[in-house]
């Protein structure tokens, strides 16, 4: 089993039948991927980016769970909702890992993970999607509160500390 690290998915041809049979071959949600738009133009790369994320639809792949799929491209991408970075060190660092021998324990999790993640890739992510982006507002507010609350908090502390 290997730790999931970023693939290159290189295509040549952005049709639809194309794109379909190239995610059926290879990994797309299975691994995080991404793909290159730098061969393209700047006009035909809106059209290449629209027929990826039918061609990810129709095949009930979500392009964010359970391995995030990104797109690479120099010029920014509008209405669309898969992920457009301008290169690839850009990309989150999570999965920039070298591949190496895992220990016992780290293997144990990795099974786990992977578990977990066909759990994910079973379930139709479409149509939770609401739910799921209801529950990060709920988060990130969260978040920000207590970030808010701390921030509060040490200068009460502070000032405390100066009374002293």
């Amino acid at each position: 089993m290997r730790i999931p690290i970023y693939e290159e998915l290189t295509i040549e041809d952005f049709s639809l039948e194309n794109l379909r049979q190239t995610f059926n071959d290879c990994k797309v949600g299975l691994i995080p991927m991404y793909s290159s738009f730098h061969g393209l133009s700047p006009k035909e790369r809106p059209i290449a980016a629209m027929n990826i994320e039918v061609a990810l639809k129709e095949l009930d792949i979500y392009p964010f769970y359970p391995y995030p799929f990104y797109i690479i491209s120099e010029t920014a991408i509008r209405g669309i909702t898969i992920s457009v970075f301008s290169k690839v060190e850009d990309l989150p660092s999570h999965y920039f890992k070298k591949a190496k021998r895992l220990k016992n324990k780290e293997l144990l999790l990795l099974n786990k993970t992977t578990l977990l993640a066909e759990k994910v890739f079973n379930n139709d992510l479409y149509q939770k999607e609401d739910i799921l982006k209801e529950g990060y507002a709920n988060q990130k507010e969260l978040y920000r509160k207590s970030k808010e609350l701390n921030f509060y908090e040490n200068i009460l502390w502070d000032l405390n500390e100066q009374d002293k």
